[in-house]
């Protein structure tokens, strides 16, 4: 699916599906460290953040195109917002680049705790007005 307008009822699930994946993903973190699972709670930031960049686009009416990376969206979120420049994805190890160093990045608990702290910000941004 590519270059939709949502309805309400779409984006309502867009930003549930988001908080879910964020609440997942900060549970992780916070379990015992002989019991955590960086690379997954990496993981389900990454989605969380794609899913709020949309759910951001979409809320204010903008098209969303699902097959757009997480790079792309956050570049016209910046656009449109410039308060975004604020929250730089850019460090992620994931997004970085040609080279993906998700060994060096997605392994280290602290992070994966920056890029849930970018998940937080994005979605402070998606509920102001």
């Amino acid at each position: 699916m590519t270059g939709i307008i949502m309805n309400n009822l779409a984006l309502e699930k867009l930003i549930n599906e988001a908080n879910l994946l964020l609440v997942r993903a900060e549970d992780e973190l916070e379990k015992p460290q002989k019991e955590m699972v960086p690379f997954a709670a990496c993981q389900t930031a990454k989605l969380s953040i794609l899913k709020l960049l949309q759910a951001y686009l979409a809320k204010n009416k903008m098209e969303v195109d699902t097959s757009d990376s997480l790079v792309h969206l956050y570049n016209k979120c910046k656009k449109y917002n410039s308060a975004f420049i604020n929250i730089n994805i850019q460090k992620m190890g994931c997004v970085s680049g040609t080279h993906c160093s998700m060994e060096e990045y997605c392994m280290e608990p602290q992070y994966v705790t920056e890029c849930v702290g970018w998940a937080k910000d994005i979605r402070t941004l998606l509920y102001q007005p």
